[in-house]
């Protein structure tokens, strides 16, 4: 009977200890604290434990995520997280069973999950328990500012320092909501938001409103009354109306006295356009009825060409004289040079070149290439020059453009030299008068002379003596034509 009685009391002891080790840890479910405050996590013991036995444990979302550690009853502060470092305190204990986190100047990136949990090292038991802390910015009073909008005021406010991203309101007295004109809302580097809003007043019972910032969480209201007198408003005199017609009456006076002048300045441009082409055409008539009397150079004529006596006809065929050679002859293109040579002035010659099918005709500069490799005639070879290839008749420009002819073949060609700005050299069909082509001649071409090409297949080319002396043998052979 009495060792029945000893199990009894064993077994009452044992589950006595079992009950007292456990126990509970409570929170609240979510916090709100205002950026730069105080605040306290709750979280409370029951019931009251002995700390030497305890490790409470205050952590963000993972377990090594410390915020406040307890060991033994005693702070340990090397595994807290250093953001939180001297900003979390537990001002009563677990023998109070009071293990409240108090959390100093909390920040934005304080937001989120905390969790308070306890061990009690003898028993191996633990409980937890977790609270959601919001942090919210309510900012600074609006800064207002007025300014003039042409007959209208145009109020503005900005308040900084908001979290989350508030409310703008503007309000008449009444209660009437006003549209805003702007609004713009930035969030700063420090996570908080700058608003700024703005409404434009155009008449004197607009100038009674209230302008408010709203804290969408807390329905905090920051806001001013604003009442703008009536002699703020800006008012339109009958000077300035008066002002204003002379103005336009100016500005039309203005604009027809542009048009005017542009008007003069046009028809100047255009008398001068058509004296300036009267000039030029005189020039060309001028030279046209005085050609040049332009002769072959020997000198210059290539070995398989030879010149006729009166150093007027390139002719196809070798001298009968084998010439000697000098630095002046073409050794490597069938060509010849005329002369004189022209620096100035304004010249005109013409050319026979009969039935040939290679032929070239134009002006060179003096330092022409006259030996060397093969190369073709062109501006870049200091040659402006047109010509004909069997069937082809073309410009020897650096594009090489070909060109029609009037009645299919070309025989007589006048070539215009002009070494007067606008310097140029001009091609044109005998026939009809038409013009071929015409060169740009460069100011590196300060000199340029008569310049003639006969290909195997051509024929002889005959430069043609002046109108008057043409005239002359043509009455001569008239008048003994009739004896």
């Amino acid at each position: 009977m009495e060792r029945e009685l000893g199990y009894r009391c064993a077994l009452l002891i044992s589950l006595t200890a079992a009950v007292s080790a456990q126990f509970q840890v409570h929170t609240k479910d979510k916090l709100v604290a205002e950026v730069g405050s105080n605040t306290i996590l709750p979280c409370s013991l029951s019931p009251r434990l002995n700390p030497n036995e305890l490790e409470v444990r205050w952590f963000r979302k993972l377990f090594h995520s410390v915020v406040f550690l307890l060991k033994n009853g005693q702070e340990d502060k090397e595994q807290v997280l250093a953001d939180y470092r001297g900003r979390t305190s537990m001002p009563a204990g677990p023998q109070t069973g009071d293990l409240s986190l108090t959390l100093r100047d909390v920040q934005l990136s304080d937001a989120g999950m905390y969790h308070c949990f306890v061990e009690n090292k003898s028993s191996q038991l633990y409980e937890e328990a977790s609270t959601e802390l919001s942090i919210v910015a309510v900012g600074f009073l609006p800064k207002l500012n007025l300014s003039l909008r042409d007959n209208s005021i145009l109020v503005s406010f900005s308040s900084y320092g908001w979290f989350p991203e508030p409310e703008m309101r503007w309000e008449k007295v009444d209660g009437t909501n006003i549209s805003a004109q702007t609004e713009e809302s930035n969030k700063g580097t420090d996570g908080l938001f700058k608003v700024e809003s703005s409404v434009l007043l155009e008449d004197v019972s607009d100038g009674n409103l209230y302008c408010s910032v709203r804290h969408p969480a807390t329905g905090k209201d920051i806001g001013l009354y604003l009442n703008i007198a009536e002699d703020m408003f800006p008012r339109v005199s009958l000077w300035f109306y008066a002002f204003l017609v002379v103005l336009l009456l100016l500005l039309a006076a203005g604009i027809g006295a542009i048009i005017y002048v542009q008007r003069l300045h046009r028809e100047r441009e255009r008398l001068s356009g058509k004296v300036g082409r009267s000039s030029l055409e005189l020039e060309w008539r001028t030279a046209v009825m005085k050609p040049d009397d332009i002769c072959l150079s020997p000198e210059t004529t290539h070995p398989q060409l030879s010149v006729s006596e009166d150093h007027r006809t390139l002719l196809n065929r070798p001298p009968a004289v084998t010439s000697t050679g000098n630095d002046l002859r073409f050794e490597t293109e069938r060509c010849s040079l005329g002369f004189p040579q022209f620096a100035s002035g304004c010249h005109y010659w013409e050319v026979e070149v009969g039935e040939g099918v290679e032929w070239a005709v134009g002006v060179a500069s003096p330092q022409v290439r006259k030996s060397g490799p093969a190369y073709q005639f062109s501006p870049r070879e200091h040659i402006w020059c047109i010509a004909r290839f069997v069937d082809v008749c073309q410009a020897l420009d650096n594009d090489e453009s070909q060109f029609q002819i009037a009645g299919g073949t070309l025989q007589r060609v006048g070539v215009y030299l002009k070494l007067s700005d606008p310097r140029a050299v001009s091609f044109y069909d005998i026939r009809s008068w038409g013009l071929l082509y015409k060169f740009s001649v460069p100011k590196t071409a300060s000199e340029v002379r008569p310049f003639f090409w006969i290909g195997n297949r051509g024929g002889d080319i005959r430069l043609i003596k002046g109108r008057e002396e043409e005239h002359e043998e043509r009455e001569g052979a008239e008048d003994e034509h009739l004896l």
